[in-house]
């Protein structure tokens, strides 16, 4: 049955998205499970979207919000983390959304395996009439060492390490804050949060919904806030030695030595977009880092795809550059 101890906390920073922020509180209020807390932190934003948090508050009582300057996504996490009451929590982004029983079913596997995380597929969409298909239900449990392994193994792969795609046991996060004024934080807030987790489950339904507006292509191109990427992989690597697991450190190493290679791949598919880069000075540079990282990389479990491409990258730029461009056009004469 229903008992406070089952409340879940919801928090949604909140930042310039007027456009968006009805469809994703509209989705938060429909869920068929109705014990939650919605903490909604505006981080001073300067669009409407601080009245829409403030009507929304007013029309029900499970919502709550926080006012407050200017500070990044992590900081707005973090302030929601501070007042939040729920034994579970789930973060979302405020332009996305989630399926109308995401939580009761994050919930129901959280509790079913004993986990103190549980994590759900998410589809990037470019409207809420996207038709996602539904797959036959999977479920991977992992336990212990195999959660940490597992997950270098998918930030490795698959490059993919987002926080908003789980729910986690408050209890898990205890002592855990992201880290604030810099990107990719989550890639080492949700490897801490899971060297703290007996079992973590996997499920391969799609509850979240990860809005990609057609329009920003431009949003692509590399950024000075890209190199965050850097600090983020050498923390991951802090951690994993900590664990003294030999698998989850090698896997950390093959991240930070991915690092250059990622940002070269940005570059190369998205262009530069930040008048304080300059393309040829970023070219050599991190040619040259990736060259020194080469064999690391090569060794490692990344896709026989990016191998070839990483190849490409350390003969010549310009000739991975064109490669990217014809497989784009490829793919998009085929799409």
């Amino acid at each position: 049955g229903m008992s406070n101890n089952d409340l879940v906390s919801l928090i949604i920073p909140v930042y310039r998205v007027e456009k968006y922020l009805s469809r994703c509180l509209d989705s938060v209020l429909n869920q068929d499970y109705s014990n939650i807390e919605i903490i909604l932190v505006d981080d001073g934003s300067p669009d409407s979207s601080p009245l829409i948090c403030d009507e929304y508050a007013q029309r029900d009582p499970r919502i709550s919000v926080i006012h407050k300057k200017n500070g990044g996504q992590s900081s707005a996490r973090n302030a929601g983390l501070k007042v939040a009451k729920g034994h579970y929590v789930n973060f979302l982004d405020s332009d996305d959304w989630i399926a109308p029983d995401t939580v009761s079913y994050a919930l129901g596997l959280l509790k079913k395996y004993g986990a103190e995380a549980v994590q759900y597929e998410y589809a990037h969409v470019s409207s809420a009439d996207t038709i996602v298909a539904v797959p036959k239900e999977k479920i991977i449990v992992q336990k212990e060492s195999a959660i940490l392994e597992e997950y270098m193994k998918t930030v490795l792969m698959t490059g993919s390490y987002s926080v908003v795609r789980c729910m986690f046991k408050m209890s898990a996060l205890e002592g855990i804050s992201f880290r604030e004024g810099k990107n990719s934080e989550d890639l080492d807030f949700k490897f801490n949060v899971l060297s703290h987790c007996k079992v973590f489950v996997l499920s391969n339904q799609y509850k979240y919904f990860y809005f990609q507006s057609p329009t920003s292509t431009s949003n692509g191109g590399l950024r000075t806030g890209d190199f965050d990427l850097y600090e983020a992989a050498d923390i991951l690597l802090f951690l994993a030695k900590s664990t003294k697991n030999q698998k989850v450190i090698k896997m950390a190493e093959a991240k930070r030595a991915r690092t250059p290679f990622s940002l070269l791949c940005k570059m190369a598919y998205f262009g530069v977009n930040d008048a304080k880069i300059s393309k040829d000075e970023m070219k050599k540079r991190l040619v040259t880092e990736h060259r020194a990282s080469f064999t690391i990389l090569m060794k490692s479990p990344i896709p026989f795809s990016r191998k070839i491409l990483s190849i490409l990258f350390a003969l010549n730029y310009n000739l991975a550059e064109v490669c990217i461009s014809i497989c784009k056009k490829i793919s998009s004469n085929y799409a």
